[in-house]
Formats: structure tokens, sequence, C-alpha cells
């Protein structure tokens, strides 16, 4: 069994995730076991388990993660202690949503932010159309990292800075990642974690002497200390904010149909495109929980009941693909009825507590990209430092 794991998750990793799970879809259905777990498909039932508290240690999207490499208060991970009542997940979340997310809303405005994402669609334009994302990869990790640290932390970056940073958050050597070098079966032992300890060393402390954290003061409420609240949002910037925030720009620099009128005046349709680009190529994939009690799936036509304790990836990109909720769920239609039911960033009816804090920066960042998109360049951009 372990050596189909790795497979997979070296088969995942070469290919797109659409790739890899709609070929496994086409033969099984919309449920499946690939990764070393059962992937749901299946729009009712992947929404039921976002919903609901999610054992997830020690799972993050294709990966098995080294538990003791994260903080305690790793947002993911309390949803384990969620399961059994603790209410901690509830806590770290809402210190986040209160004292980053809310407030960071308004820096989006910012002039300093707007024109990240006006650079980049300048170079998106230099580089055809669609553009090549292979030439503009790192011009897209650059500005993801330099949008979030000044939109959420108020914080701007030397080029020093961002290019630790860059390593950190997107280099694919275990030794240097603060993702891979957490993760089996590519994480080094732990005595060949110096870079990696170093890069992370540099990212808590912009994070912790921050003009936002600089303000926090712990409460009843929000009881995290400073350390501990800027080491979980190092952590929740580094996989959640940039990995997932990487997907979605790549997306809507490349996927968003070239003959797609959009009216950039109106801001709910510009939006409706950042939604519709989410469901059709999902920015993330795989929640994973561990089953509280015996749960029965339909694979191959044939219903299967699994035990308590069976590992299940709620996989948001094929539910968001279920053609018996999206009707021609192929196709790119920002005007269907029932967007606001895609699954995307984990989002499910009224269980709000389930979706990811971020997700309202997400979707500003991606407006205001479409938006720039629009626009013919008139300015040329900045050299590379």
């Amino acid at each position: 069994m372990k050596i189909f794991y790795v497979v997979d998750v070296i088969s995942y990793s070469i290919v797109t995730p659409q790739e890899f799970l709609g070929k496994r879809q086409k033969i099984f259905g919309n449920n499946f076991a690939a990764l070393g777990r059962i992937i749901v498909g299946e729009y009712n039932l992947t929404a039921k388990i976002i919903a609901e508290p999610q054992q997830r240690e020690p799972y993050i999207g294709r990966f098995r993660c080294i538990p003791e490499r994260f903080s305690k208060n790793f947002l993911l991970f309390l949803s384990d202690q969620e399961v059994k009542g603790n209410t901690a997940h509830k806590k770290a979340r809402s210190a986040v949503l209160e004292v980053v997310f809310k407030p960071a809303f308004n820096n989006t405005e910012s002039r300093e932010a707007k024109d990240l994402l006006h650079q980049l669609a300048t170079l998106a334009h230099q580089h055809g159309n669609p553009p090549d994302l292979d030439e503009i990869s790192d011009d897209i990790q650059r500005t993801i990292i330099q949008y979030i640290m000044l939109v959420l932390l108020e914080v701007k970056l030397s080029p020093q800075q961002l290019s630790s940073l860059k390593t950190l958050f997107f280099s694919a050597k275990p030794r240097e990642s603060l993702l891979i070098s957490r993760v089996k079966p590519l994480a080094p032992s732990a005595n060949k974690l110096q870079e990696v300890k170093r890069l992370e060393a540099i990212a808590l402390n912009l994070i912790e002497n921050s003009p936002v954290i600089s303000r926090y003061v712990p409460t009843t409420d929000n009881d995290l200390s400073r350390t501990e609240l800027s080491t979980l949002l190092l952590e929740a910037i580094a996989i959640a904010g940039c990995l997932g925030s990487e997907s979605l720009l790549r997306s809507l620099l490349t996927k968003v149909p070239q003959d797609l009128e959009i009216d950039v005046e109106d801001r709910f349709e510009v939006l409706r495109v950042v939604l519709e680009t989410a469901r059709r190529y999902a920015p993330v994939n795989n929640i994973n929980t561990i089953t509280q009690a015996e749960t029965a799936v339909t694979i191959n036509g044939r219903k299967r009941k699994f035990p308590k304790g069976t590992l299940f990836s709620a996989n948001i990109g094929l539910a968001n693909l279920d053609g018996t909720v999206f009707k021609n769920p192929l196709d790119f239609n920002p005007h269907r009825d029932n967007l606001m039911a895609a699954l995307s960033f984990n989002s499910v009816g009224e269980a709000k507590r389930r979706e990811c804090p971020g997700r309202g920066i997400a979707e500003k960042m991606g407006s205001d990209l479409l938006v720039a998109l629009q626009c013919k360049p008139t300015t040329p951009v900045p050299a590379k430092e």
C-alpha cells in the first residue's frame, strides 16, 4: 500500500490535480481510492464533510505530515480538537479574523496593493495572450508574497526579504521549503533543517514585528501570545495564502475565456468571474478527514461501507464539477444561478466556521487583477531586483 501511495503522490505532483483525479473519476465515478485514501467527489457528501468538525491530522492535501514540525496552534490540526468538543480551533480562527483579516480588507484599496497587481497584469500582457506561465511564474510568486505581506501585515519587503520569503514559501527543495520540510516522504531528517529554520526565523521576525501584530494585545477571548499568533500566521500564509493564491492567479491569467466580456465597473460581475474560475479550477482540492463513524460511499456503481477511522478526502475540485448540481459543469459560465453553491474556499451554506479566513482577501486580489488585465498597459514594468 505504501508503494501505491508514493506512486500516486509523485503522479499527482507531475500533472495537474484535475488531470490526475479526472482520469480516476472517468473510470470509477465521483468517489474512488487514490493517494492512500478514499477520494470523495460527490457534491453532497463533500459538502457534508466540509461542514462538520474534521479530524485532519496528520494530512494536508496529498501529503502525510510530520505533526511535531507544525505549531500547536496550526489551524488545520486544531480541527482535531474540535471533533472532541474543544473550542481551540474556534478561538484561534477568531483571533486571525479579528486581528488580521477583517482590518486587512481596507488595505486592498491602497495604491501600493493595486500597483502590484497592475504590474503583474502588464507583465502578463507582454508574454502572450494568454501569457506563458513559465515566463512569469517567478513574478506571480513575488507579487503574491508582496501583496499578502502588505495587505495583511502592512509590511513592505526589501529585495532580500522578498527573496528569503519566496524561497521559504515556493522552493521545491525539502531543505528550504516550509511545507515540504514537514511532509512525508520528502521531508529531510531533523539534523538537516538548518536552512529552512533560518528562513522561518526571518519570516517570523517580519510578522511578529509588523505594524499589525505590534498593535495586537492578547485578551480573554484572543489569548494567543504575539509569538503564537505570528507562528500561526506564518504557517497559514505559507500554505494556504501563498500556494492557494498562486493557483487562483494562474487560472485567472490563463483559464478565463479570451472572448468573455467583463464589465469592470460592475464589481459583482467581476467577482462572479473569480468565483467561476475557482469553481472550474479549484485552488485547493483535498480536505482530509478521518471518519468518526461507519460511512457508506458509492464507488464504481456499488455502495461500499468503510469503518470508523478511514481516511477520506473531500475533493472540492471534483465536487464543483458534479453534474447533478452544476448544469454543464465543464462550461465556464459566471452567470450560472447556483454559483454560490460552489465549495471553493471551504464554504458550505451557513457553515462559515469552516470557510477560509482569507477568502475575502483572495477574492479581492483576484478581482483587482482581472480589472487590471482589462486595461492596456501604460507604464513600463520596473526592472527586477
